[in-house]
């Protein structure tokens, strides 16, 4: 038995945040039903780059789902949302602050409905402060959330990261804090709104840093903070194939196994310099092997903390990842194999899969209705 089962999620988001926050719940089993819009749905649906027929970015965060179409200026559509959310334990949605009021859904209104429901809103801003109805997207809350400002070289421009930092940090917190309300409105019967602000999540990864900063008066820059690429002891070199690898010698003890591994016990003093003939002179040692070298190297030495910067294509053949299990592949009768990274976690006696494949939209309207509201 999977641990969500016979959980009712609504779930109206749309993109990355929302169903990525909704997949992990229905990976747990929770039953999501995807509430999309008429044609043509959840936007992801139409993103490039396409199988056959939709998106592979919304292949990788739609599987365990139900999808059902409904047009909210229809009547009847809203008086069946109505009758879902009664049955419903969760409802998440990602408009802007005020949208579901004027719709009629808003949260005061379903919780007469349904006084157990737990309604989770994603925004960019949150549910108040001067920001709120502001839209955005990923490098605007990273940017305004002081992310950005970390990323990057010492003296260099911030570099902007291909991973959508607050699209997902803001489904995990999503999905953490649904859970808690779950488990309180199983225990009491009162369900809760829960105000998701897409920048606070990119300001709690910030813990380290703004305790630094509040201890000593002086921000953190882009590689002067102890783990941001600075030190001799953790960075990232290039070897002497152009290749990457990064070296994690933080502790005392790890850096003397790297010193010695070398053979270069005059470097363990210089474990924290910050001087630039230092750090050019370790440089040049790691541009004297190759990856194959240096890799070969780890393998041979016990506790060097000495790995390869995998590429994509890296992860594919990688044995912890093969060991982990941690890519799926499923076999779509459309659109052919789909690619998909399993939960990051494993529990005792639970199986995860992908149970069903990522739906088509609506294509689930007559199992849902019939099952959920016994219509038909």
């Amino acid at each position: 038995m999977l641990p969500l089962q016979g959980i009712v999620v609504l779930d109206l988001t749309r993109l990355l945040p929302g169903p990525y926050c909704s997949m992990i719940l229905a990976d747990l089993g929770a039953e999501v039903i995807k509430v999309e819009p008429p044609p043509p749905g959840d936007y992801m649906r139409e993103f490039e780059p396409k199988l056959k027929e939709d998106s592979a970015f919304y292949y990788a965060v739609n599987r365990n789902k139900k999808s059902i179409s409904l047009n909210f200026k229809d009547k009847g559509d809203w008086e069946t949302f109505l009758k879902l959310v009664s049955k419903a334990h969760v409802l998440m949605e990602g408009f802007r602050p005020g949208v579901m009021d004027k719709l009629g859904l808003g949260y005061e209104r379903l919780k007469g409905i349904n006084p157990g429901l737990v309604y989770c809103a994603i925004t960019g801003f949150g549910q108040d402060g001067p920001y709120r109805d502001r839209p955005g997207h990923d490098i605007n809350y990273i940017a305004m959330g002081g992310v950005l400002d970390q990323i990057g070289m010492k003296d260099g421009p911030p570099v902007l990261p291909t991973i959508q930092i607050a699209d997902l940090s803001s489904a995990f917190w999503s999905a953490i804090a649904i859970l808690a309300g779950v488990i309180r409105s199983k225990a009491t019967g009162k369900g809760t709104f829960i105000d998701v602000s897409m920048m606070d999540a990119v300001l709690s990864w910030l813990p380290i840093h703004l305790a630094q900063y509040a201890a000593t008066g002086r921000a953190p820059a882009k590689g002067d903070f102890l783990l941001g690429g600075g030190l001799p002891c953790y960075r990232v070199y290039e070897t002497a194939d152009g290749a990457y690898v990064t070296l994690g010698a933080l502790e005392e003890k790890f850096w003397k196994v790297f010193c010695q591994a070398v053979e270069r016990m005059d470097l363990l003093p210089h474990q924290f310099s910050q001087d630039p003939q230092v750090l050019e002179e370790i440089e040049v040692l790691f541009r004297s092997k190759t990856l194959e070298e240096w890799l070969e190297l780890t393998c041979a030495t016990e506790d060097l903390l000495l790995y390869p910067l995998n590429s994509l294509s890296d992860l594919m053949d990688d044995p912890q990842v093969k060991a982990r299990k941690m890519l799926w592949k499923v076999r779509h009768p459309i659109e052919g194999e789909l690619l998909m990274v399993a939960p990051p976690f494993k529990m005792e006696g639970v199986e995860f899969a992908c149970r069903k494949l990522p739906p088509a939209l609506d294509e689930d309207r007559e199992n849902v209705l019939q099952r959920i509201l016994g219509d038909g």
